[in-house]
Parts: C-alpha cells; structure tokens; sequence
C-alpha cells in the first residue's frame, strides 16, 4: 500500500485504498522540518542552554518510543541564530542523513541538527505517525543518495504516498496495538539486558575469586585464588587450526561457519553459506559440540571474538576462523572457550592486532602468547567445569528467552503491515496481539 514518487492517480491505480481510508503524501499529513547546528565558536549559544538539541546519536542511543532529554542543549540566542526549529512536543524526530530513519516521538519542545527531517502532524495522529514511518522507511531509505553518506531531502519525503485511516479512533486502535508489542519487546529486551549484566559480573567474579573462597595472590592477571596459575593459551592446547579456504554457495551440502556466526560468545547457525566438498576433503574440519572457534581477523571491533560451538549439526568452518584444541589434560574446552571471549581477556588478545587492508588480524602464534587465568593442581579441572557450568547456565537463560524476542519483533512486522495498509483492520488485530 505505498509507493514512493509519481502522482495520485498512479498509486490508486496499483494499490487501491482500503475502505474509510485516503490517499495521502507524507507532505500532506505533516509539515516535515530540518534541523541545524548553532555555530561552535560562539559559546553564547551552548553555555548554560537549556533548549535540548537532539543529534542522530541520541535516537540511536534511545530505544522508548519517546526522547525527553538529549546530550546538549542550546540556548535561545544559538536557536535563534540556526537554521534549528523548536518543535513542539509531540513532533516526531526522524533522521535523514546517514543513518536513516531513527525516530522518537518528542516528549517536551526541543530542537535537532541538520541530520533530521522531523515532522508536525497536521491531518494525522503524531503517534499513529511514528509507527507509519516504520512502514514508509524503506521506501524512504531507496530516495537517499550522497558520495559521504546516504541522505535524503525533506522535499522527496514530502512526495511518499500513503493510505491512512480517515477515522482517529481508527489511527488510535492501530497505535494502541502496536504500543502494546511494543511494550512486550521492551520488557523482553530488559529480561534480556538483565541477564547478560548477571554473566558480566558472574564472570568478573569466577575469574578473579575462583568457587572455593580461597586465599588470593598477586599475579601478571591481578589478584587470584593462590591454586591457580597465569599460562599462556599455547601451553594448554594441543593445536590452532585454521579453517577451510573454499568458494561458498547459497546452496550446499553442508554450513560452512564465518565470522559473522560468531555472536555474543555463541555460534549461531544463521545467514549460512555451504559447500560440496569430497568427504575426505571436509573431515578434518568437522565441527564437534563444545569447539572452541576463535575470529582471526575483522574490523578492531569484532577481530578476536570467540565462540562455543553447542550444536551436533554437522557443520564446517572458513579460513578465517581459528580452531583452538585444548589439551583436555589441562583444561577444560568450555572453561577455555569463557575465558577467552571475558572482557579482561578480550582486552590482552586486542594488543595483538596488526593492521591490514581495512580490516586487522590476529594469528595464532600471536593468541597463544595470551595469558589467561587457570586453576590447576588437586581438583583444577574440577574447579574450571564448575566455573564453565556455572557460565554455560548464565548463557542458557540469555538465549531462553531470544526466541521469545524473535517471536515478538516477527509479530511485529506482520502487525506493521497488515494494519498500517488496512489489510487487517484493528479489531482483528487485538485478539492477535492479546494472544
């Protein structure tokens, strides 16, 4: 039910519009307004502003519905002096540059640099707006264009074409839905954050204090249970195998795992490439439960992830990754796998980062020289698999309740759409959304 550019008569012809519903531009429903930024030399317009200036960072940054505060503010001598607006609240704040379509419904009156393209409902409800953007992005996004970075003009957005409800207690139904997935996603997003937060610090505890309140001493790693020892990962490994260097299809006999399948110390069997290979050719790298799979190179921030292989689906991994094969006399696979994707060992395998074509890499000469903390001696081993039993549970509850989110953020994008095109009227819809 949208379309970008062209005339009224055109988007009628291809799309129709639902009953009680008309056709409408962006530019009709709202006044859409830029932004822009008071000069930096004249401290007049910033000391002691109190006129909140939102940036594109702060709707990054901002996962409500609504934005109340922002990181600067500006005085009204700086509003006065720039081509920035003082939107009134309830405007919807929409980013046009660079990253394209951040928004945020404006809790109070505030302003923004040239990075928006914000709108005033006219004929519409700002918060029924707020949730059409979603489905007009798209849309939106294929008009940016720019050498630097994507932008589009606030005169192409006026030109998308829409169909809205002519009713506002019908615009009110729609919002109040999709306020209610919303308000779902954002508590599943906070059960979410609440456990990642309970592993960091489980992991900050376990590998400083141990499980056995022992006594602690002083180390290269700071301070730790007197039984354990600072090694570096080559001593407890028997090899570093690097991965297989093939062409990969979209289609195939078996997954061949990349960096990108490396995610928050897990590997996840998503967005697969494959390949068809002799036996003889892929059994040596095999993935088993419990490997130990290390990213080798990538950009500063996602060179040296580590994740835990936990699938028995066969599966295969590129040479880009690291197979790091622990001496099972030494250490513990899982404990291994931990220890290396914590935030302090995160940290000492970064300092081995050389520098490449736009990207930095990590060997495995290199990772084995990382030291890591390890309890050893008498019940060493013991002590790790109940440190890796421990965390293992931590991660069990993260990824509970993922499919949970998945779920919602699906029924959401199904709702956007049959109800933001009237393919769905509301009513229907609740008893979908209350389920």
């Amino acid at each position: 039910m949208v379309i970008s550019l062209g005339a009224r008569h055109a988007f009628l012809r291809m799309y129709g519009v639902p009953d009680r519903w008309t056709a409408q531009t962006l530019g009709d429903l709202a006044q859409v307004v830029g932004g822009g930024t008071p000069s930096r030399d004249e401290t007049r317009f910033w000391i002691g502003g109190k006129i909140p200036w939102a940036t594109p960072t702060d709707l990054t940054a901002n996962r409500s519905k609504y934005i109340a505060k922002t990181t600067e503010y500006i005085t009204e001598s700086g509003l006065s002096s720039s081509a920035a607006a003082l939107l009134p609240a309830g405007s919807v704040l929409y980013t046009s540059r660079a990253t394209i379509g951040a928004k945020a419904v404006a809790a109070i009156p505030m302003t923004t640099n040239q990075g928006f393209a914000s709108f005033l409902p006219r004929t519409v409800d700002g918060e029924y707006l707020y949730y059409l953007l979603d489905l007009l992005t798209p849309v939106i996004k294929r008009l940016g264009a720019g050498t630097t970075f994507d932008e589009v003009s606030k005169r192409d957005i006026r030109t998308v074409w829409c169909a809205v409800p002519s009713d506002p207690d019908q615009q009110a139904a729609i919002t109040r839905i999709l306020d209610a997935v919303d308000t779902s996603l954002e508590c599943t997003r906070a059960a979410i954050d609440r456990a990642r937060e309970v592993k960091r610090a489980l992991v900050q505890r376990v590998f400083s204090e141990g499980t056995r309140g022992a006594a602690s001493k002083k180390t290269a790693l700071g301070r730790l249970p007197k039984s354990w020892d600072v090694v570096a990962v080559n001593s407890v490994v028997t090899s570093f195998q690097y991965g297989l260097s093939v062409p990969m299809e979209p289609k195939g006999e078996l997954p061949i795992l990349r960096m990108g399948n490396i995610q928050d110390g897990d590997v996840v069997l998503s967005d697969l490439k494959f390949v068809s290979l002799p036996p003889k050719d892929v059994a040596p790298y095999h993935l088993r439960r419990g490997d130990v799979l290390f990213n080798r190179t990538n950009s500063q921030e996602w060179v040296g992830k580590v994740g835990i292989y936990r699938h028995d689906d066969p599966a295969v991994f590129a040479s880009y990754l690291i197979r790091v094969v622990p001496d099972a006399a030494m250490v513990d696979g899982y404990y291994l796998g931990h220890v290396l994707g914590s935030y302090q060992s995160q940290c000492r395998i970064k300092r081995y980062a050389t520098p490449g074509v736009q990207q930095v890499n990590i060997n495995a000469t290199n990772l084995g020289k990382v030291l890591i903390p390890l309890p050893v001696g008498d019940g060493g081993l013991h002590e790790q698999r109940e440190i890796a039993a421990m965390l293992e549970a931590a991660d069990a509850v993260v990824r509970s309740r993922e499919p949970v989110l998945a779920a919602q953020q699906a029924l959401k994008k199904s709702l956007l759409h049959d109800l933001l095109t009237g393919r769905v009227r509301a009513q229907e819809a609740s008893k979908v959304a209350e389920s």
